[in-house]
C-alpha cells in the first residue's frame, strides 16, 4: 500500500474553500529517512471560483500575515484546478491502493476531495484509508514543532515533508518500524 503525506494551501478551512496549492510526499511511514516522489503545484485562484470553491475572508487576512516568502511561492505558475486534479491522480497511481495522510482527518483529504467532486472526478483514494497525523502525533507523545524543520512555513510541500518525517519518529516510538 503506498502512502501519501497531503498538505494543502487553502482560501479557507472547510470543504468548499478554495485551494491555493496542493504538495504530498510518497513515504515509508516506518522508514526514518525521506526518499519517495514528490508532488507540488500552485492552484490558479479564478479556477477555484469557476468550480464553485469560495473564499473565507477570515483567511485571506490571516494570509496576509503569513512570511513574504510563503505568499510569494504560491504565485509561482499556477495551473487550472481540474488539471492540479488530474496530475494528482496521476501522482497518486491511478487506481492503485492508497494511504492518504493529513495533518487533522477533517482538512487536508475532504478538501481536495470536495475539489474532485466539483469536476466529476474520483478521488485517488477511498474514503477508508484516509489517516490522521495528530492522533498518531498525540499517542507517540510527539509535535511537529519538536523536530528540526527543513524548507518554508505554509509551502505545501515542504509541510508535507516534515508532516511524513515527524509521522516517521511517531512509528518508531510506538514501535511500529
Amino acid at each position: 500500500m503506498t502512502h501519501i503525506m497531503l498538505d494543502l494551501e487553502t482560501w479557507g478551512t472547510r470543504p468548499g474553500c478554495a485551494i491555493r496549492s496542493v504538495g504530498a510526499v510518497i513515504f515509508d511511514p516506518r522508514a526514518r529517512v525521506l526518499n519517495g516522489e514528490e508532488f507540488y503545484a500552485n492552484v490558479d485562484g479564478e479556477s477555484c471560483l469557476r468550480a464553485g470553491l469560495t473564499l473565507d475572508p477570515s483567511t485571506a487576512e490571516w494570509w496576509e500575515e503569513q512570511s513574504v516568502e510563503a505568499r510569494a511561492h504560491l504565485k509561482q505558475d499556477p495551473l487550472p484546478l481540474e488539471e492540479v486534479l488530474h496530475r494528482f491522480t496521476a501522482f497518486a497511481g491511478e487506481g492503485a491502493p492508497v494511504y492518504i495522510w493529513g495533518h487533522g482527518a477533517s482538512f487536508d483529504p475532504p478538501i481536495l476531495e470536495e475539489a474532485y467532486r466539483r469536476f466529476f472526478l474520483p478521488a485517488p483514494w477511498a474514503f477508508w484509508n484516509i489517516r490522521d497525523t495528530r492522533t498518531a502525533y498525540d499517542m507517540a507523545g510527539v509535535s511537529l514543532g519538536s523536530f528540526p524543520r527543513q524548507g518554508d512555513h505554509h509551502n505545501a510541500l515542504d509541510d508535507a515533508k516534515h508532516q511524513a518525517l515527524v509521522l516517521q519518529a511517531a512509528y518508531n516510538i510506538l514501535g511500529v518500524a
